[in-house]
């Protein structure tokens, strides 16, 4: 085997005669190019021969190892590595709407979210009727005069409406009972059931039997028989007032029951003295005047034996 290298260059290529193959100065390369027709000798050397190096060095040196990028795998790898960069740099479909919906950065840096909005303008204070309180303070914002609840008295007595019973009558303004009857003039001011006390006996006029009598407010059961009796007598015969009392006296009653009896009644004396006429005149005989005399006499008025005689005669 020659000791002296020859440099590296194009040489014949010993297993191909129609290419050049690449002499690196130590072996035969992978690298071949054609050979044309007006390839010259290099001038620096001898090309090596047939024997140089040895053809088995020449077949080892064109299966020589790949360097680990030529490989199969490693092409492989890259290729899937492109396939993975490419697709996302690929724009996304969804990416229009998140460019819709995300603001950019710069965009959220520029526009306030809601929360950082300018505050609303507090409005300027205000007051309408310049009495020193502002409107929202200000029980009537209209009216100088009230600036609060107490400020309204309707009727002018002193007294606020709120706290007037009677904010419209200047002479009232309490109800303690609401029984809607002022307590000035009220009997019982703390009891809603009653208002009236004629007589003054603590009596309410409602239940007293006699509310314009202090001296008694309940019937009696001696005043219920007058009343019994009183009624038979009338339904028995026809009398005058003072003539029925009278006779229930006769009878034994207090004078207060037999009174309190007949009054009780509500008798209509006139057609009592109307009834005694015609009583008279069925038993005997008398003149307008005599007939009217003897009514009188029975205890009923002028007026009412005038009117009972002069209608039965």
């Amino acid at each position: 085997m020659p000791t002296d290298t020859p440099a590296p260059g194009w040489f014949p290529d010993q297993l191909n005669s129609e290419q050049l193959r690449w002499w690196d100065g130590r072996a035969w390369t992978d690298q071949t190019r054609p050979l044309s027709g007006a390839e010259t000798p290099r001038a620096d050397g001898v090309a090596p021969g047939p024997g140089y190096p040895p053809a088995h060095h020449l077949a080892a040196s064109s299966t020589a190892k790949k360097p680990w990028y030529f490989r199969w795998w490693a092409i492989t790898a890259a290729v899937l590595v492109a396939l993975l960069v490419v697709g996302n740099l690929l724009p996304d479909e969804e990416a229009p709407v998140a460019a819709a919906t995300e603001p950019s950065p710069t965009t959220a840096a520029s526009s306030p979210s809601p929360t950082e909005a300018e505050p609303a303008v507090e409005p300027e204070p205000v007051d309408t009727d310049g009495d020193g309180v502002l409107d929202d303070e200000d029980f009537s914002p209209e009216d100088p005069k009230v600036q609060t609840e107490d400020d309204v008295d309707t009727d002018k007595d002193g007294v606020a409406d709120y706290k007037d019973a009677f904010p419209k009558n200047a002479k009232y303004s309490k109800d303690a009972d609401g029984d809607g009857v002022a307590d000035q003039v009220d009997d019982f001011p703390k009891d809603e059931r009653y208002s009236k006390d004629s007589d003054g006996d603590k009596v309410a006029d409602s239940e007293d039997d006699f509310p314009a009598d202090p001296s008694r407010s309940k019937i009696t059961n001696a005043m219920y028989n007058a009343i019994d009796s009183a009624s038979s007598y009338l339904d028995y015969t026809a009398f005058s007032r003072t003539g029925l009392i009278g006779q229930l006296e006769y009878e034994d009653y207090a004078t207060a029951d037999a009174t309190f009896a007949v009054d009780y009644l509500k008798v209509n004396w006139n057609e009592q003295a109307f009834e005694s006429a015609k009583s008279y005149l069925d038993y005997t005989s008398f003149s307008l005047q005599g007939l009217i005399d003897q009514l009188v006499y029975e205890g009923f008025t002028y007026d009412q034996a005038s009117y009972g005689a002069n209608k039965a005669y």
